[in-house]
């Protein structure tokens, strides 16, 4: 495999002093006739990852039948192909952090860290951007995911204090902006079934037909579905046994649905769920 020496770093402008409020949560929980359309207690495909991505934190949709994975600590980006069931390519993006998520979007990579930094690059580029995404101060971040419609990045808060706990902000890729897209309440939590203490997301994909934001959360064990405005439509556990360690969620653009697990002292892994039309 192939890892690409970083030569320079191009430095991002900056994206404003403080965020901006986008819109506030929906009242209410659950949707009541809501049909989840995948079948979490059967995957259709379980994939093991080799022992570098044993700590897999980031997963997105690259190309047909292949996946951008990134792990915890190292800054390299790994090429998972799902036909052949292993990794084929890896290319480094420079040094070391606490990386967290990834997302690919128009022919760019986007990897964002625990302290809401985000790098930049063509996928194996030596061309390397990097800016803050001045979060308040005391907010860790974990799940990058990406909205067309609004062709913003989104970046779910795992714990924050004040109004940045439970958010997701947002990162418009035009004017480099960031926006306070939705934040949950503990009353809206407690009344879908989740004590609100467990919810620290981990992930976070919007859904490439319906347009639903998916969230995981690791500690609690869960897959929380939300509408943009905040409305919590389902939510559904996940069982331990099968999702150790929930930590990257993406999408095909068919709908189909990958879960990123880490190996919690075994092999990291990823299932594939198959989308059946609610339609």
């Amino acid at each position: 495999m192939n890892r690409l020496f970083i030569g320079f770093v191009i430095l991002l402008s900056g994206c404003g002093t403080s965020p901006k409020t986008n819109e506030q949560p929906e009242a209410g929980t659950l949707a009541t006739a809501f049909k989840l359309p995948y079948r979490l207690n059967a995957p259709d495909h379980n994939y093991s990852l080799p022992k570098e991505l044993k700590e897999i934190s980031g997963l997105t949709y690259y190309k047909d039948d292949q996946l951008l994975c990134v792990q915890d600590e190292e800054a390299v980006v790994y090429v998972f192909d799902t036909k052949k069931g292993k990794v084929v390519k890896d290319f480094g993006f420079g040094g070391y952090g606490d990386f967290e998520g990834i997302e690919y979007v128009n022919g760019q990579v986007y990897v964002l860290e625990s302290n809401g930094t985000l790098s930049r690059f063509a996928p194996e580029s030596t061309q390397i951007g990097k800016t803050k995404t001045d979060l308040p101060k005391k907010t860790e971040v974990e799940g990058l995911g990406y909205d067309p419609k609004t062709k913003r990045l989104l970046i779910a808060v795992k714990s924050g204090e004040g109004s940045s706990d439970k958010a997701v902000y947002s990162f418009d890729l035009l004017n480099r902006a960031v926006f306070k897209d939705m934040s949950l309440n503990d009353d809206q939590l407690k009344g879908a079934g989740i004590d609100p203490k467990t919810y620290k997301p981990s992930g976070i994909a919007v859904h490439p037909i319906t347009g639903e934001w998916y969230m995981l959360t690791s500690a609690g064990k869960r897959l929380l579905i939300t509408s943009r405005k905040g409305k919590i439509i389902y939510s559904e556990p996940l069982d331990p046994k099968a999702f150790r360690q929930p930590e990257g969620i993406c999408f095909a653009p068919n709908g189909d649905l990958y879960i990123a697990s880490e190996g919690d002292g075994k092999k990291g892994y990823i299932l594939k769920f198959m989308y059946q039309s609610r339609f």
